[in-house]
C-alpha cells in the first residue's frame, strides 16, 4: 500500500522573529503567504520554544492549529496532543535548589499555564511581557506538584557557568541577556518535528522550516530544507540551506515563493 503522507509537505514555522515582529505585530504579507500555502495543500506548524498556553491569539490570526511547542517537548496536530516529553522532578528540585541558593529565579512551564520560583521579578515581568505571555504565579512547589515541560532560568550570561556543565539531564538556551531556556538534554525542535514525521509517515525532504535563532538551529539542520530570516542570527544563516528576507520585508512570503510552495 503507498503511503499517501510521503508525498506530503509540511512547513514548520518558528514564531518569534520569523512570523511576529517585536511581539505582536505580524506582517500582513504573512498571514497572506501561509493561506496560500494550505490552499495549495501544504500542512503548516507553529514550531515554539513557548507553550500551548502562552501563544495569546498567534495560532488564530495565522490560521495554524498545529504545534511544536516547549521547544519540542509537546506536539499538537490539529488541536490533539500526539506527543509529550516532561523535565525530570528530582533534577528540577536539584536545580530550584541551586538557582535559590544564587538568588536567580525559574519559572516553570507546564501543558496550561506556569508558575514562578520566586515573587515579582522584574525581570521575569519585563521579558515575558515583550512577548505578549502571561505573567506566572508565584507557586515556588509547581515542579514538585505539575508535570514541567521546559523551565526558564533567569541569569545573566556571567552567571551561566554554574548550571551549563551541573546537569547532565538539561542543555541550557540562551533566549534573553538575563534568561535561558531548559529544556531535556540533547532535545529541541527538531525531535519533536522528528517524532511527529517518522510516525506519521512524511518524507524528511519535504519538510521546511523557517527560523532566526539559536533554539531553531537543531530544526533548520534536520529538515530537508532550513531558511533563516534575513533579520536572524548569524548562527541561524550559517547552518539553513537558504537565507530569506527580513520579517519586515516580507519575509516569509519571499522565501515560499523561492521554494515554489506558493
Amino acid at each position: 500500500m503507498v503511503n499517501q503522507m510521503e508525498d506530503q509537505k509540511v512547513v514548520f514555522f518558528d514564531i518569534d522573529g520569523t512570523l511576529l515582529h517585536e511581539g505582536s505585530y505580524i506582517p500582513p504579507s504573512t498571514i497572506s503567504a501561509i493561506q496560500a500555502l494550505q490552499a495549495n495543500g501544504v500542512e503548516t506548524f507553529i514550531a515554539t520554544g513557548r507553550g500551548p498556553a502562552m501563544l495569546s491569539d498567534i495560532p488564530e490570526r495565522v490560521g495554524i492549529d498545529s504545534l511544536v511547542c516547549y521547544n519540542g517537548q509537546i506536539v499538537v496536530h490539529k488541536g490533539e496532543i500526539v506527543y509529550r516529553n516532561t523535565l525530570s522532578k528530582d533534577a528540577l528540585g536539584r536545580l530550584t535548589t541551586h538557582a535559590s541558593s544564587n538568588d536567580h529565579t525559574l519559572v516553570y512551564l507546564g501543558q496550561d499555564r506556569g508558575g514562578a520560583s520566586r515573587p515579582n521579578d522584574a525581570i521575569v515581568e519585563q521579558s515575558l511581557g515583550e512577548l505578549d505571555m502571561p505573567i506566572p504565579s508565584f507557586e515556588p512547589n509547581f515542579h514538585a506538584e505539575e508535570d514541567v515541560y521546559q523551565t526558564l532560568l533567569y541569569c545573566t550570561p556571567e552567571d551561566e557557568h554554574h548550571y551549563i556543565n551541573a546537569y547532565r539531564e538539561f542543555d541550557f538556551i540562551r533566549w534573553h541577556p538575563h534568561a535561558m531556556d531548559v529544556i531535556n538534554k540533547g532535545a529541541s525542535k527538531a525531535d519533536g518535528i522528528r517524532h511527529f514525521i517518522e510516525t506519521n509517515g512524511y518524507r524528511l525532504e519535504n519538510t521546511y522550516a523557517f527560523g532566526d535563532a539559536l533554539n531553531d538551529l537543531a530544526m533548520l539542520q534536520y529538515v530537508g530544507t532550513g531558511i533563516a530570516m534575513g533579520n536572524g542570527r548569524t548562527e541561524a544563516k550559517d547552518v539553513a540551506d537558504f537565507v530569506t528576507k527580513s520579517i519586515l520585508e516580507d519575509g516569509i512570503e519571499y522565501g515560499l515563493k523561492a521554494m515554489k510552495l506558493i
